[in-house]
């Protein structure tokens, strides 16, 4: 049987486009390495008895769109929240929370700094500000880095591109805070995947791009998935599946069929040839176009320029079943607030700036930032009775190691971090029943991350919009005729998002069509600015603010204020086909 369209990847972006493809009528075929779709976006059984997000393991980045469009709630997907959102520990004891209540995140801050309570407010009014005016070319398109700055321009918003786009994270933050504990916390979301520090210029957008996600309509919030990640490409498959397309597991693309400069479809590792009219790529760039391609079929400048796309920058998961919930310094083993959001232990800018160091020397740091989940308080369906996934994250870390390879210090690494570990939850010690470690060489052998880079190239302004990654195939097209890109090493970028397999499908339709790409939300209008905004642009405004906001019995103004802005519907009724 011959097919429309050919999918590489059942990572959650191929699972996307092939949705949007197969709902527009299109024979679509879905082929991926692995015997479970998913990709980086996947619920597995790493321990016996108990299921794990392997790689991402938080849903905020996802697109509300996505989700309604292609009905996912019907095929099963169920996110939801924690009471807390953070919570970040020093080495001293000390910690701070931030709860899903604004009221309550600001008066945690006040123990530390009252004016950083206050900017808080503030630096949030900025980041949603920022915000309302990319949101509008997420699920489109790249424009041009020049388009974008024009906007920003246009709108009398410079400085505020200069913030978000421009800067370190560390110039950012101490623009609005003092509070090292506060400006700890906020970092780790710049240094997710990146080659750099706190102090690397541009760090503010990987902040940005962290931080704008959203929940039930809810501003800077994220949730979880019952079940773990993998309840989202479950209810892609589920949901593509019941509009026609083919997903085939444990078959693993070996190249693609090129005939005249023209895809022709895939050839598997088994020597299968499966024929179809345009193959979609959902790997990264450099493996769709360097592993996938014979290289005599490509310009050997633009191979050049594929090699060049910067891919550095990994991290790396130790999963761990206990039998005990950690004793956090200050903390007893009860089940609290401190186990339920997403954890920090030792975030310090120092500690965040010393891995920076190591990593560009290709080693190790001496101290780690570990970010930990234990989504099993939440979810018991997860782990057996009495024990509780606990999911550890380090960033900042090197592919390459300037002695050995990951395969040679894998056990021992995995040991210096437990060490690391103990110093914030001592009872741990004598609690862990079984580790599974996922080092960033196993991103890129099982999980088909190149340089186990799980954004599939940096997110700095040279790879950004119009240049993600490179200007030549910025439109999801390579320069094989019917040979397309879906990853999230295309625009916009990194996370569980959907909106690049959402974007990809879009081209390749209006390709097939011979029409108009849809353009998604028109650019042209200015981001509405309520009255809520307009009174925070006032001093007397901010000050009337920050009193309202703190106080528990106004939440549902604060809720109101934190509202995303939603785009107009595409086409008149919310349906992107």
């Amino acid at each position: 049987m011959d097919y429309d369209v050919a999918v590489i990847g059942a990572g959650h972006n191929g699972l996307v486009a092939a949705n949007y493809l197969a709902r527009a009528g299109q024979r679509v075929i879905v082929l991926e390495a692995r015997d479970i779709v998913g990709g980086a976006c996947v619920s597995e059984e790493l321990i016996p008895d108990s299921r794990w997000s392997s790689c991402a393991f938080i849903a905020g980045l996802i697109r509300p769109e996505v989700v309604q469009e292609l009905e996912l709630e019907r095929f099963g997907l169920e996110m939801y929240q924690s009471d807390v959102l953070n919570f970040v520990l020093f080495k001293d004891g000390s910690h701070l929370f931030l709860w899903k209540e604004l009221d309550r995140t600001l008066r945690e801050i006040e123990r530390y700094s009252a004016n950083d309570a206050r900017r808080f407010l503030d630096f949030g009014v900025r980041l949603k500000r920022f915000a309302d005016i990319v949101r509008p070319y997420l699920l489109q398109p790249p424009p041009s880095r020049s388009d974008v700055m024009r906007r920003f321009e246009e709108l009398g918003e410079q400085e505020l591109f200069n913030e978000f786009v421009l800067l370190s994270a560390s110039d950012l933050l101490d623009r609005y805070f003092e509070s090292d504990h506060l400006k700890g916390l906020l970092t780790f979301f710049a240094i997710v995947s990146v080659w750099g520090g706190p102090s690397t210029p541009g760090t503010a957008y990987v902040y940005g791009h962290h931080s704008w996600g959203e929940f039930n309509g809810q501003f800077g919030q994220y949730g979880f998935v019952k079940g773990g990640m993998g309840g989202i490409t479950q209810a892609l498959a589920a949901a593509a599946r019941s509009h026609g397309v083919e997903i085939r597991t444990g078959a693993p693309v070996a190249r693609v069929l090129i005939e005249g400069g023209t895809a022709r479809g895939v050839v598997l590792q088994s020597g299968e040839e499966i024929h179809a009219d345009v193959v979609v790529s959902n790997a990264d760039p450099k493996r769709s176009l360097l592993g996938l391609v014979p290289e005599g079929e490509l310009d050997p400048k633009f191979r050049t320029a594929v090699e060049g796309i910067d891919q550095r920058g990994s991290m790396a998961r130790i999963h761990l079943l206990v039998d005990e919930l950690p004793a956090y310094l200050g903390f007893d083993a009860t089940e609290g607030p401190q186990h339920r959001g997403h954890q920090l232990l030792g975030a310090s800018v120092e500690n965040y700036e010393q891995a920076w160091e190591a990593q560009r020397r290709n080693e190790l740091p001496d101290e780690y930032v570990i970010e930990a989940v234990i989504q099993s308080t939440h979810d018991p369906s997860l782990a057996p009775p009495g024990k509780h996934t606990l999911t550890l994250g380090i960033q900042q870390l090197p592919f390459e190691l300037a002695e050995g390879s990951w395969d040679d210090v894998r056990e021992s690494w995995a040991d210096s971090v437990v060490e690391d570990l103990y110093r914030y939850a001592p009872n741990l010690r004598d609690h862990i029943l079984a580790r599974n470690v996922i080092t960033p060489l196993d991103l890129e052998r099982t999980y088909g991350l190149t340089g186990g880079n799980i954004f599939q190239g940096q997110m700095f302004l040279d790879q950004l919009f119009g240049a993600r990654p490179l200007p030549e195939i910025a439109s999801y097209r390579t320069p094989i005729g019917s040979y397309y890109l879906c990853g999230v090493g295309m625009h916009p970028g990194g996370g569980v998002m959907g909106a690049s397999g959402h974007n990809a499908a879009q081209v390749i339709l209006a390709d097939r069509t011979g029409t108009a790409v849809p353009a998604g939300a028109t650019t042209t209008r200015s981001p509405s600015t309520g009255m809520i905004d307009r009174l925070m642009q006032t001093g007397p405004g901010r000050k009337a603010g920050y009193q309202l906001a703190r106080q528990k019995a106004f939440r549902p103004l604060a809720k109101f204020a934190a509202r995303s802005g939603k785009a107009p519907p595409r086409n008149g009724d919310g349906d992107a086909r």
